[in-house]
Formats: structure tokens, C-alpha cells, sequence
């Protein structure tokens, strides 16, 4: 399907204002004959593992990409900054916005630089707090911190840009500590002054005993049984990840029992090796560095815009795992927040397209992703 964040894009892109006198109107109705031929096709797409290669591959992901470049703000300095990222374009308006909190010591956005750039240049505005002052922040601090940053960024957001984030749109996503950052905004948003979200997407998650010790490795993770039950939440982590993300994530989700299946997910990225290349699933498996994204210091001046690239900065810890794995939940989950039809086959176990995790070079299929369910029936 064509996310409602590509719609508008075409719009804003492709039609100059000065052809109707209802712009957005006619390109609604001109976007919707220039696709209408292609729904079949679309609707009735196999998910061989040809067609599901293709679909996620890098080029495909190379392709959503269609705003030129992204425009930061700034908000607060330290571990009270936030990072804005958003489409450069005057014209945006309704975009979903990301909350996006990052792990332990990752107050640089370089290493989900790559992820970071795909959300924006599709439509979406990611808000991405600092939260930290290296480890000197004690855990127990993190979520509060986070909120206020979140909420900082977001209101000087509206303040310059009012039509540009439409706060119905929300997705949360936490890596590591994150996640538990993610996990307790979302169970009382308002007393947070952050608009609620309408997915949760929690990758590797992570707890203080992580990171510290004694009293400050006390779990920072509120009353998830609280969880609102009609909130689609995704646990994901790298199958190697045996320390942090794995453990971490099977006990979130055994609290989350009062959530209906169709609303969670329980899934897990194995290691594979082809040809003598091996992808670890370790803890740091989500992350892809993009350079244009290295802002290492938090009180620092930042770029006032990223330019777009046409490729994505190459690293070894870009893989499949990311383009068939994390950035497929991430943008699924996205469209759905957007607009675009509910995301079944996440919360589906049998579906192979939940399964897929892409094709060698060779053509041999990766290792499959493993759903896991543990509450009883």
C-alpha cells in the first residue's frame, strides 16, 4: 500500500498551487486515479520470498525517500536537549510524529542515523531527546528528563510550524533504556504533557540493572499491566542478545497478557551466516551510523539542515536485519499511526511476511525471525 505520508508528498511535490483553486482536493482525487490501477496488484501481492525481497530491499527503501533533505532543531542543551528532525518542506502539514528515545550512553543520534533519515524523508517528524549527562544521570532520572525534552521540542515545533505534526499521529520507539523510557510515557502520557500514542514499538529493551548498581539498578519499568489494552505494543530483539534485550523483552511481554493478541507482539532476529559473512544479532543490531547525523556534543550548535543522499552510508552494522526487520516494523507501524490499513501481519505468528528476514546475495533466505507468545490461551 502507498503510506499516506508518500500521498502527501506527491502532493506537495508534484502539484503547483497555482493549477486549482483546491490544490490539496484535486491531487486527492488525481493521486487516487494514477494509483487505482495498481491496487490489485498491490492488494493481491504473493509473499514469496521473491516478492517480499523485493519489497523491503534498499532500493525499495531508497525509493520512500522522497524528501530531499531534513531540517534539525535544537531545544535545551545537555541532557535537557532535543533533537528535532523533520521534512524540509514549508508546505507539510499533518505529519506523524516519532518520539524516538534512544539506549544507554547513545545521546548521539549517529548510530540510528540511518533509521532516523529513512522516517523523516518519508514525512514523519522524530523528536530524538538526550535525556543523559553521560553516566551521570541516574536511571531513575531518564523518563522525567526524556518528557521534558520530548515535550520542549514538540511545542517549539507547533510554535513555528503549527500544521506541520498532527498529535493523533503518534508512535513511540525506544531502543534499549529507551524502550523503558517508552514503555512508562506511554502509560501516562498526559501527566507527561505528551499527546498518547497509537503504537508502541520497544526494540532490545533494557532496565537499569543494565547499567548500574545497588539502589540505582532499581527497575525503572512502571505498572504495565496498566498498559491501555487497545494499544498495538511491539517487542522486538536481536535473538543474540542473550544479556539485555531478550530477557528484558519476554518479561515486558508476559505482563502484557491483557493486551488481545491482534494488539502484541513478541518477536526475535536470529544470527545468520552465508559465504563466510556472518550478521549478529546482538544487542547492537538495530542501530545503522549515518554520519551526517554525529552530534556528540549536546551543547554544541548542530547543522540547521541535513542534505538528502541518494545511498545509505555503508557500515557493517546495516544488514538485512534492518532492512527486513526493524525499519519494516518502524515504518508499518508508522503508516498504520498515518492512516494506512492496521499491520496484521505483525501480530500474526504465522504469516511467513512476519517471518521473512530477506536473501543473501546467494538467494539463500536468511535465518527466520521467531514470534513468541507468552501468555496462555
Amino acid at each position: 500500500m502507498i503510506s499516506p505520508a508518500l500521498r502527501r508528498a506527491f502532493c506537495f511535490h508534484t502539484l503547483p498551487a497555482f493549477l486549482f483553486p483546491s490544490t490539496m482536493l484535486h491531487c486527492r482525487h488525481l493521486f487516487t486515479l494514477l494509483f487505482a490501477s495498481l491496487l490489485p496488484t498491490l492488494l493481491c501481492a504473493q509473499t514469496d520470498p521473491q516478492t517480499l525481497a523485493r519489497r523491503y530491499s534498499p532500493e525499495s527503501w531508497q525509493a520512500q525517500r522522497v524528501h530531499r533533505s531534513v531540517e534539525v532543531l535544537t531545544v535545551g542543551d545537555g541532557p535537557a536537549r532535543a533533537y528535532v528532525f523533520m521534512p524540509q518542506n514549508p508546505s507539510a502539514q499533518g505529519a506523524p510524529l516519532v518520539l524516538f528515545q534512544h539506549g544507554w550512553l547513545g545521546m548521539n543520534p549517529k548510530n540510528f542515523g540511518g533509521l532516523i533519515d529513512l522516517l523523516v524523508r518519508r514525512g514523519a517528524v522524530v523528536i530524538y531527546p538526550v535525556y543523559q549527562d553521560g553516566d551521570q544521570t541516574p536511571p531513575q532520572r531518564v523518563t522525567t528528563i526524556a518528557a521534558q525534552a520530548d515535550a520542549a521540542a514538540l511545542a517549539l515545533v507547533q510554535m513555528r510550524h503549527p500544521e506541520l505534526v498532527d498529535t493523533r499521529k503518534v508512535l513511540y520507539l525506544g531502543f534499549s533504556m529507551g524502550a523503558s523510557i517508552s514503555l512508562n510515557l506511554a502509560l501516562r502520557p498526559e501527566s507527561y504533557g505528551l499527546p498518547a500514542p497509537r503504537a508502541l514499538l520497544l526494540i532490545s529493551p533494557g532496565d537499569a540493572h543494565h547499567v548500574a548498581k545497588g539502589a540505582l539498578a532499581e527497575s525503572i519499568i512502571g505498572r504495565v499491566e496498566t498498559l491501555p489494552a487497545d494499544l498495538p505494543t511491539v517487542l522486538v530483539s536481536g535473538l543474540a542478545d542473550t544479556g539485555i534485550g531478550v530477557p528484558t523483552a519476554r518479561a515486558i511481554a508476559a505482563r502484557l497478557c491483557h493486551l488481545p493478541e491482534q494488539k502484541r507482539a513478541l518477536l526475535f532476529f536470529p544470527s545468520d551466516s552465508d559465504e563466510g559473512v556472518r550478521i549478529q544479532a546482538g544487542h547492537g543490531s538495530p542501530g545503522a551510523p549515518d554520519s551526517r547525523y554525529d552530534f556528540p556534543d549536546s551543547r554544541a550548535r548542530v547543522p540547521s539542515s541535513i542534505p538528502g543522499r541518494n545511498d545509505f552510508e555503508a557500515s557493517a552494522s546495516l544488514n538485512l536485519l534492518d532492512y527486513y526487520g526493524y525499519w519494516r516494523l518502524a515504518t508499518r507501524l508508522l503508516d498504520w499511526v498515518d492512516g494506512a490499513p492496521y499491520p496484521d501481519e505483525i501480530f500474526n505468528r504465522s504469516r511467513a511476511d512476519n517471518r521473512f528476514l530477506g536473501l543473501w546475495p546467494s538467494g539463500k533466505p536468511y535465518a527466520e525471525a521467531l514470534s513468541e507468545n507468552p501468555c496462555p490461551n
